[in-house]
């Protein structure tokens, strides 16, 4: 009898050795992805890695509110989403995340019904401009880019609620002018063939703007970062390569494939005109780099500056 009990003890104290000496690297990473343009960049790693469940497991979310759920509970450890709402997240709980990589530069469009010639920034002078989502940065872009040239011109966020009204408001013919970002911008033109891009407003904020239009980032929640450093640098490099393959136009159609098998856009033919609309701002930048441009962003937005830790480097 004692030695069956020695003998069990002996398992237990195995058992337990093992479990105190895991290396928590070597656990899988949790990583939620918005739909749409900051994470797109995320498709070919989620293709690469499609029978490889030990090692990422994804999370596809639609609503903002959804995700940060799942990251403020631990569902996900490493989050896309809009730079103003990581800095945000980052400045109601300190020491809580930390951004990684911008993933996303510039991806709103001005949309005209044809009614008024627009061929520069100086021609929406006196015109009502509408954005959609109060809440969002595409009203507080579209300004800064407005005052900073000299333009007067009225930026209407108030009447649609989201992106989805305001695209079926262009389906109607209701807007002469519109600020969209991708993918809703290809799929309100799909839906009006009267209504084509007039600008794109990254290209007009680099005349007003030594940093370029940061708009989508990813994150890792610090508890996360603080026990899997390595484990979070080998990913970013891993990440780098999805981003630059699904940024390059060689690679447009399998690169649009993936996005919608992966259930980051739902359909092919929006995913296409996307990413044409899209090259060069599917991005990956991080370090002193990430830091500079996101702070002349925020600045610029009228957006508080989280601190200096929010940058991983």
């Amino acid at each position: 009898m004692k030695k069956i009990i020695a003998a069990l003890l002996l398992i237990a104290i195995f058992a337990i050795t093992l479990t105190s000496c895991s290396d928590p690297a070597d656990e899988k990473i949790n990583i939620g992805v918005m739909s749409g343009p900051t994470g797109m960049g995320m498709a070919k790693l989620m293709s690469d890695n499609k029978d490889n469940t030990e090692k990422y497991e994804f999370r596809i979310y639609n609503d903002p509110n959804s995700a940060t759920a799942d990251l403020a509970n631990g569902t996900v450890d490493m989050l896309c989403l809009p730079t103003n709402l990581a800095a945000n997240l980052s400045i109601k709980q300190e020491d809580y995340i930390s951004t990684i990589a911008i993933n996303c530069l510039g991806s709103l469009y001005l949309l005209s019904d044809g009614s008024n010639e627009i061929s520069d920034i100086g021609d929406l002078e006196g015109k009502t401009i509408y954005t959609s989502v109060k809440t969002s940065t595409t009203g507080p872009i579209l300004t800064y880019i407005l005052d900073e040239a000299g333009i007067d011109a009225t930026v209407e966020d108030s009447v649609y609620a989201d992106h989805d009204s305001l695209v079926a408001a262009i389906k109607n013919g209701e807007v002469e002018l519109a600020v969209l970002p991708e993918p809703k911008a290809t799929a309100a033109l799909m839906q009006n063939p009267d209504y084509s891009i007039a600008l794109n407003l990254s290209t007009e904020w680099n005349f007003v703007s030594v940093e370029p239009l940061t708009m989508g980032c990813i994150v890792v929640r610090n508890d996360y970062l603080a026990a899997n450093k390595e484990t979070v640098d080998a990913f970013l490099s891993e990440y780098k390569a999805s981003i630059e393959y699904i940024g390059s136009k060689a690679n447009h159609d399998a690169a649009a494939n993936m996005i919608v098998d992966n259930g980051i856009i739902p359909k092919l033919p929006i995913a296409k005109s996307a990413l044409n609309n899209l090259y060069g701002s599917i991005v990956y930048i991080d370090g002193e780099d990430m830091q500079a441009a996101l702070e002349a962003f925020y600045d610029a937005i009228g957006n508080e500056q989280p601190a200096d830790e929010f940058y991983y480097k």
